[in-house]
This record gives C-alpha cells, structure tokens and sequence, in this order.
C-alpha cells in the first residue's frame, strides 16, 4: 500500500512539474501561469476582454496574467497566442469556437 501511495505522489509531482499551464484562484483574481522558457511574447484572450490580447509579464520561467475575478461571472473562455501561435493549454473543459478552433473554460 505505502508503495503504491508513494508510485502516485511521484507521479503527480512529475505531471505537475512538467506542466506548462496553471492557474491560480484567490477570492478576487485568477492569475495564470505559462511556463516557457523558449517564449518571447505570450498574450491572454477572453471572453471577458472581448479576445483582444493581454500581455503576460515574464517572472522568471514563468509569464503570468493576473485579472480580477468578474462578480457577475462564474466561468470564463480563454486560450493563449505564444510567439504569435496559438495555444491552447491544458484544462478540464473545452469548448469550439466560432472558428474551428478551441476554448479553455476555468470555472471558479
């Protein structure tokens, strides 16, 4: 049992390690992290700033957006543009576009 319990930590650590994307809630911002090193420009598009891109701030091996938490919303549409491609990170729910392409949807 403890080898088992100890093979799924490490595991976790591992997948979380590598992740390129989180986010992270408070009780009034949503601040969301993209690891890459190799990036030179990462922009935040969503629902709630109708896709115009938001500029990251590099902090190290992170870019980070932080955006405070709309009082009247419960959900948000988003997805990333890197060095002017478009990324989609990983989430929990995605959702088509009116384009052919994919949204990320964070509850909160």
């Amino acid at each position: 049992m403890k080898l088992k319990l100890s093979a799924i930590i490490i595991l976790f650590l591992a997948i979380t390690a590598c992740s390129k994307h989180y986010v992270k809630q408070s009780e009034d911002s949503l601040s969301f992290y993209y690891n890459g090193k190799d990036a030179d420009k990462v922009l935040f598009y969503s629902d709630m700033n109708d896709f115009n891109g938001k500029k990251f701030k590099k902090s190290g091996e992170y870019w980070i957006y932080t955006l405070n938490k709309p009082a009247d919303l419960n959900e948000i549409k988003f997805f990333y543009k890197v060095n002017g491609k478009v990324y989609i990170p990983e989430c929990e729910m995605k959702i088509k576009d009116d384009f052919g392409g994919k949204l990320c949807i964070l509850e909160f």
